[in-house]
């Protein structure tokens, strides 16, 4: 029966009646030695431009039996040094030259590895099937999900830990709780939910955290974030579905707590009429909403928070917090109110033109009519601009009939804030007073006896309440001549500057 050799270093085992008279060579040699070599053998290495696969001899000197490995040579190009799949502990000191940011991964041929930082001696671990940092075994510190190009990573991150400049390396991550320790590289879109500890990382690209402990000494290239309740960009209109889909451009905004920034790349469109689901030309009402008739949905965007990392993106909702998104769709965190849109009979999207805080109806809304406006008491007139948010409406007044001078002298309306408890301006209007805090008007006109007046026309802006409405009164009830004075008031658009200013 022939000899046969341990699973892991190949150390040779006799079989019965072999090597008769000469095995205490053999077990000198072929075992003895080669158990020292797995203690305590330094083995160098030469790397370059190509994959290395350490050497794997059964029962003789082999380069994957040694503990220590040294890394040398000139490295090119991205290699892989290669372990072979069985358990086993491994300590790599790096004294090779990169060229063009190279990296060298530590793995077997077909499991997953760790990038070998640069300069450093760190320990491994192979699990026969993989290769992990020693100081990731058993906890969630530098992870092998960490070098991949997208992560989310929902534990804490000690970079300390991991003394490591290239294995924390993200194009995107998610870091939920906290980054702590002396010797990490960020890169990319990098986002820290809680707090970054330390002074020691190199941060680039997009890096953003709740809080930062230190003195940032060595902290480089990290993005000054936006101010507070900032909003660019973002600019609502209709899209080829204009009845039903809302385009929004790239922008960027805080979101409403001022805790984070929200930020499109790039235009996305979202519909109206079809669930909420994430990217753009797809479904955007919060799910438990049905599209309603003469309705006003407010536009958020909100933060998503998946397995593939943050992103932006936009939905509707009743509610001008997005409490249906948030609760509707688990995904959804954050949000910030970038406009609001109108339905009409049919559930059509009203349609209508954004520039800046300024938005106009394509058609013009007739919203109220009435004979006379209340001279001893304010009417209150409802419009068509966003409720549950305070907008300044922007509106056409109409006052058509016959009036004679002895009957009707016109005075300047009084459109005032009907949300404001303490009111100045709920008193009857006069000429002399136009112009004064809030009074908004055409001035006042006289007509001699029997003179006539038809379609006079004038345009205002004033706040409204949560529930779009203004208050109007005129100087004096007024009448006409032949019964027919009407008063029409039309809405044109609205201002809403979106919490810009707090």
């Amino acid at each position: 029966m022939a000899s046969t050799y341990t699973t892991r270093i190949k150390l040779e085992l006799q079989a019965d009646g072999e090597n008769p008279n000469s095995w205490g060579d053999i077990l000198n040699t072929n075992v003895i030695q080669l158990i020292d070599d797995a203690v305590g053998a330094y083995t160098s290495v030469t790397l370059s431009s190509a994959d290395y696969t350490l050497t794997v001899n059964s029962g003789a000197t082999d380069q994957s039996r040694s503990p220590m490995i040294e890394i040398v040579g000139t490295v090119s190009s991205d290699v892989n040094l290669i372990a072979p799949a069985v358990s086993k502990f491994y300590f790599i000191k790096d004294k090779s030259i990169r060229q063009d940011d190279s990296t060298i991964t530590f793995k077997t041929a077909s499991g997953t590895g760790i990038v070998v930082a640069p300069s450093i001696t760190r320990g491994f671990l192979c699990d026969s099937v993989s290769v992990y940092a020693l100081d990731t075994v058993g906890a969630t510190v530098c992870a092998t999900a960490i070098v991949a190009q997208t992560g989310v990573f929902t534990d804490s991150v000690n970079v300390a830990a991991c003394l490591s400049t290239t294995n924390l390396v993200a194009e995107t991550g998610s870091f939920t709780t906290k980054v702590s320790g002396v010797a990490a590289e960020f890169s990319g879109a990098v986002c820290v939910g809680t707090s970054i500890f330390g002074v020691g990382g190199v941060f680039s690209g997009t890096v953003s955290a709740g809080a930062f402990d230190g003195d940032g000494s060595n902290l480089t290239s990290l993005p000054t974030q936006v101010p507070s309740n900032y909003l660019t960009g973002m600019i609502l209109s209709n899209a080829s579905d204009a009845d039903h889909d809302i385009s929004i451009k790239a922008g960027v905004t805080k979101n409403s707590t001022n805790a984070t920034d929200l930020e499109l790349t790039s235009a996305m469109v979202k519909q109206i009429d079809a669930d909420w689901t994430a990217g753009t030309d797809a479904g955007g009402l919060a799910s438990s909403l049905t599209l309603s008739a003469n309705t006003w949905y407010h536009v958020h965007a909100v933060k998503v928070t998946t397995a593939g990392g943050a992103t932006t993106d936009v939905g509707f909702d009743t509610s001008p917090v997005a409490a249906n998104l948030i609760a509707d769709e688990t995904t959804i965190e954050q949000y910030r109110r970038i406009g609001s849109v109108y339905t009409d009979g049919s559930s059509n999207i009203r349609a209508f033109k954004q520039s800046g805080d300024k938005f106009l109806y394509e058609n013009p809304i007739l919203s109220y009519t009435s004979v006379t406006i209340g001279a001893t008491a304010r009417t209150t007139i409802s419009l068509q601009s966003p409720v549950c948010v305070s907008t300044e409406a922007i509106f056409s007044h109409l006052q058509f009939g016959f009036f004679t001078r002895a009957q009707y002298a016109y005075r300047p309306l009084s459109m005032t804030d009907v949300s404001v408890v303490e009111d100045i301006s709920n008193t009857a209007p006069t000429s002399a007073a136009m112009g004064t805090l809030g009074q908004v008007g055409a001035g006042y006109v006289e007509y001699g006896d029997n003179a006539r007046i038809r379609d006079f026309v004038w345009e205002g802006v004033c706040k409204t309440n949560l529930a779009g409405q203004i208050g109007v009164r005129t100087q004096e009830s007024g009448g006409s001549a032949d019964g027919n004075t009407q008063n029409a008031f039309q809405t044109t658009g609205w201002y809403d500057t979106r919490g810009k200013e707090g």
